[in-house]
């Protein structure tokens, strides 16, 4: 499944006004019918902007689902296996799939006379169907060539806004109809609006109504040392407005007593919760779950702070912050959501502090623990474990605005399946992944700053980067597309002290005397423990087991026994074959990068075809500026990336745009200023590394072939070339060693004793 992107299907989609137009326009129109680009569509009066002209097929208005579904709210995937569409807008879910007239609302499934189509690349939908589907009245005008679609009248009973009451705590007494007090519980049974005011230590207001119903916040304190202080029983929906200029405080005991299990947080609600005002809210949660919702959330404005001993904020289906300050402190997940996670806009602050299990990769690239058959992922992903991140959702995670400030011991921003990110502005600081998803990672823009991270922003499948500014610190990989070391540590064929080889899979014997095949092949096997065997220092000199390998002179990396591991050259990935499991693809934006591990870490591809990205690698050999199991190819934008030599992977003679790859003939220091100048003296690439380096990558328009440029190091020149093929190798490789990048994970069986290939620094 796919984030939809903003040039198809885009994410946005409104399920409860899918745009609907359902009209018999003209007999006899089996195609797309010409001349159908003034067709103008609108809804509640506003003309909706369109990304394509709709068409006439099949007699039926055709409009563009992006642009349609975003007017309304909802969510949008798309499965390019099945070519299934799925939208989702709180509790209602629609799937619809291409050339099939059969669709589904909420498992219900209806038959329509025509379905959605791909046209030019764009994905049309019919209009009556999705109208029916919600509801929604469509008429269209032959003079005006003008689709309506309305809203119908709201036939609801508003009554319960006329049942106006109160309730004071400091008197335990209240008014208005359907309201009660016993044994200072406050039950309401009726919809109304109520002003809650005054203070009480032992006390809880209960609704249980089938109408809505609002509760005003008006200067008021309440705590439930039993159970939930506001426990939504049942209710239509039920409004927390915050007055303005008031402060007001919800907290719970540490152990509930009341027997309903449903009781879970402090402010426990069964239906549909909306917080809104122009007050303060505290919320202290001493039993679990600050907020906890089974239905959605929706916080519109106030100042809202939760303190939780477990989540900050938890609901089952969608939560949407659109305004106001939102403060969570939580020793488990700040804000979790079991579908979606919509920001976009207002202040959210999250600090995280539970204690969960340490990420299992090894920033060096020896991934200690890894198997073949394990899951990749750090043990604080299985719902059994500890969880303690800043965001988490199931479905999706869609942030188009406001400001994030996000401090956590777990991921920061974590979907089981896909995330968009497309305005805002995000900080991060955290003690494992800054930004993860098991599914689709788009960036259309925003700003993210990752300033401490383990793995900076990891996607399980492909990331897209269209747009943003983003930036990121991390101690191992700083983007990551396949989710790290799958096959973990050195991935050789290990062999006990006796000589014998270890079973694939078994455990590293607690003494660590592994050594690798002592016969120079440097055989290596997928799975294993990911042990790490016997390393040595260029004199020969064993390590001992576990110790960090030291920093080498001039780049160099340790060696490996019997396998003669030495600065090596990276595989040969010359390809033009874009993975489409596992995949990076960059398109504009900027990006920079500070990473221990490798900066741009692909299990798959890595394409560029714009944006401006700068790399500040590592400074341990066993890891590169970027990593690539499979093509990786620049055909536009600015790259720049520095890092340690040993084992360098560059771009392939695929690309379109020409690339650099210098080796200096010694490690820089952090600090040092690489210049490439064109004859005449103009400076077309600038860096200065902020860790030591020796290996210089940058591809940009700038350097054309046929034209010679000259390299300075600190303002001294140092070589000068002539570019005549896509990739242009300058400088002082390495000498020896390892052919394969991916040798250190375990991923293929390389022989490390091969010459370097052609395309390494």
């Amino acid at each position: 499944m796919i984030v939809l992107k903003r040039d198809t299907f885009k994410r946005a989609v409104s399920i409860a006004a899918a745009a609907a137009v359902t009209v018999t326009l003209c007999g006899g129109c089996t195609a797309a019918e010409s001349g159908t680009d003034n067709i103008k569509v609108t809804y509640d009066g506003q003309t909706i902007e369109l990304d394509a002209a709709p068409e006439i097929i099949n007699d039926r208005v055709m409009v563009p689902m992006r642009a349609i579904f975003e007017a309304f709210g909802a969510k949008v995937k798309w499965d390019g296996d099945s070519k299934t569409i799925t939208s989702k807008k709180k509790s209602k879910t629609i799937t619809m799939t291409i050339d099939s007239c059969d669709m589904t609302k909420n498992d219900e499934t209806y038959t329509f006379d025509t379905a959605p189509v791909i046209e030019n690349g764009r994905t049309l939908v019919p209009v009556r169907a999705i109208s029916d589907l919600l509801g929604l009245d469509a008429e269209w005008d032959e003079g005006s060539r003008t689709v309506t679609i309305t809203t119908p009248a709201d036939e609801e009973d508003n009554a319960w806004e006329q049942n106006t009451g109160t309730i004071d705590l400091d008197k335990m007494s209240v008014t208005g109809d359907g309201i009660s007090v016993a044994d200072k519980v406050i039950t309401i049974t009726s919809g109304g609006d109520f002003t809650v005011t005054g203070e009480c230590t032992d006390g809880q207001i209960v609704v249980d109504t089938e109408d809505k119903a609002k509760l005003r916040l008006s200067g008021m304190s309440l705590t439930n040392t039993d159970g939930a202080a506001i426990y939504v029983k049942n209710a239509d929906k039920v409004y927390i407005t915050v007055s303005k200029d008031t402060e007001n405080s919800i907290s719970d005991g540490a152990s509930y007593t009341s027997g309903d299990e449903n009781e879970k947080a402090a402010i426990t609600s069964r239906d549909n919760l909306e917080i809104k005002g122009n007050g303060s809210l505290t919320v202290n949660a001493s039993y679990n779950n600050g907020i906890d919702c089974s239905d959605s959330l929706d916080i519109e404005n106030g100042s809202i702070t939760v303190n939780a001993v477990n989540d900050g904020i938890n609901v089952n289906d969608t939560l949407a912050v659109s305004g106001g300050t939102l403060t969570v402190n939580a020793k488990g997940d700040g804000m979790q959501a079991g579908e979606i996670i919509d920001v976009s806009g207002g202040e959210v602050n999250i600090t995280t502090t539970g204690e969960v299990a340490s990420s299992t990769s090894d920033p060096r690239g020896f991934g200690r623990f890894a198997q073949a058959e394990a899951p990749t992922e750090t043990p604080t992903d299985t719902a059994s474990d500890a969880s303690s991140k800043g965001i988490k959702a199931d479905w999706l995670v869609d942030i188009s605005g406001g400001t994030l400030n996000l401090t956590t011991t777990d991921h920061a921003i974590h979907c089981t399946s896909d995330m968009e990110i497309s305005g805002g502005d995000i900080t991060i600081v955290s003690d494992n992944k800054g930004i993860s998803a098991h599914g689709n990672l788009t960036f259309d823009g925003g700003k993210v700053n990752i300033t401490k991270s383990t793995e900076g922003i990891e996607t399980k499948t492909v990331m897209t980067i269209n747009d943003g500014d983003i930036s990121v610190t991390a101690s191992d990989d700083g983007i990551n597309a396949g989710g790290g070391n799958t096959f973990g540590g050195m991935g050789r064929t290990m062999v006990q002290p006796d000589g014998q080889t270890m079973p694939n899979g078994t455990e590293r014997p607690a003494s660590g005397d592994m050594t690798p095949p002592n016969d120079g092949t440097g055989e290596m096997r997928h799975g294993g423990r990911g042990m790490r065997g016997d390393m040595t220092t260029p004199d020969g000199q064993p390590m001992p087991d576990g110790q960090t390998p030291p920093e080498m002179p001039d780049g160099q990396a340790p060696q490996m026994q019997g396998g003669g591991m030495r600065g090596g050259m990276g595989m040969n990935r010359d390809s033009s074959e874009v993975s489409t499991e596992h995949h990076i693809q960059i398109n504009g934006g900027t990006v920079y990068i500070n990473a221990t591990g490798d900066g741009i870490d692909s299990n798959g591809s890595i394409v560029m075809d714009g944006g401006t990205v700068t790399i500040d690698g590592t400074t341990f050999s066993g890891n590169s500026a970027l990593d690539h199991d499979g093509a990786m190819m620049v055909n536009g934008g600015t790259l720049t990336a520095v890092s340690a030599a040993g084992m360098v992977e560059a771009p392939g003679s695929a690309s379109t745009q020409n690339v650099l790859c210098y080796t200096l003939s010694e490690n820089a220091e952090a600090g040092t200023k690489i210049e490439v100048k064109k004859a005449n003296s103009t400076v077309i690439a600038s860096h200065t590394g902020k860790n030591a380096y020796q290996s210089f990558i940058f591809s940009s328009s700038e350097l054309v072939t046929g034209e010679t440029y000259t390299i300075y190091v600190n303002g001294e020149e140092k070589d000068s070339f002539t570019v005549s093929d896509a990739i242009t190798n300058v400088g002082s490789a390495a000498a020896g060693g390892m052919r394969g990048g991916h040798g250190m994970n375990g991923m293929n069986g390389m022989n490390r004793n091969a010459a370097p290939n052609e395309n390494a620094v």
